[in-house]
C-alpha cells in the first residue's frame, strides 16, 4: 500500500569551495559525504537535483564540465542502489518504500525533479484512499492537489503523464484507473 510521508531536505552547512578544490580531488570525501546525507534524507533522488544540493552547499552556482566527472566518479561509488528514470539515475536510501512526499511550501521541488517511481506511488495513494474508479483526467487534477500544486503546468503534466503509463497501475478495458 502506498503512503504519504513529510519531504525533507536534507541539512548541509555550508562551506566555500572553489572548482579548482573539487577538481583537484581534495573535497572528495566531503562531497561524498554530502552525497550520503542528501540521498538518507530526500531518496528516491534524481542525480539532478542530488548534485544541486551538494553544489549549493558548497557556494557554487552550478556543475560545470570540470567538476561533473568528479561528482559522476563519486556518486559511481556510493555503494547505494542506483536506478534509471528516463536515462537519468536515481539515487534510493537503504529502505526501501512505496510511498510519495508532497513538498512542503517551505521547501523548492520542482515537478521535474520528482522521480517517475515516487509519482505512480502517488497515484497509487490517491487510487487505494479513493477506492473507485477513476477518469485520467480526474486522476490528474487529484495527482496535482496531492503533491501541493497549484495548476497543471507543462511539467507536472509532463510527470503525470509518464507516471500513468507505468504497468503497476491498474486500468479497466475503458482505460480508466482502479485499485
Amino acid at each position: 500500500m502506498a503512503e504519504k510521508k513529510d519531504y525533507r531536505i536534507a541539512d548541509l552547512p555550508v562551506i566555500q569551495a572553489t572548482p579548482e578544490s573539487i577538481a583537484s580531488g581534495s573535497l572528495d570525501c566531503e562531497i561524498r559525504e554530502r552525497m550520503l546525507k542528501t540521498i538518507e534524507a530526500e531518496a528516491p533522488i534524481l542525480e539532478s537535483l542530488l548534485y544541486k544540493r551538494v553544489i549549493n552547499s558548497l557556494s557554487l552556482m552550478k556543475v560545470g564540465s570540470r567538476i561533473q566527472p568528479v561528482f559522476d566518479r563519486i556518486a559511481s561509488s556510493l555503494g547505494v542502489r542506483i536506478t534509471d528514470d528516463d536515462g537519468e539515475r536515481v539515487f534510493h536510501g537503504e529502505s526501501v518504500e512505496n510511498c510519495f512526499r508532497p513538498t512542503p511550501d517551505s521547501a523548492v521541488r520542482y515537478s521535474y525533479q520528482i522521480p517517475t517511481e515516487e509519482a505512480v506511488h502517488c497515484i497509487q495513494y490517491i487510487l487505494e484512499r479513493e477506492g473507485r474508479i477513476i477518469t485520467k483526467s480526474e486522476l490528474s487534477r487529484l495527482f496535482k492537489a496531492e503533491l501541493g500544486y497549484d495548476r497543471m503546468g507543462a511539467q507536472v503534466d509532463k510527470l503525470f503523464k509518464k507516471a500513468a503509463k507505468s504497468s503497476d497501475l491498474k486500468r479497466t478495458g475503458n482505460g480508466r484507473f482502479t485499485v
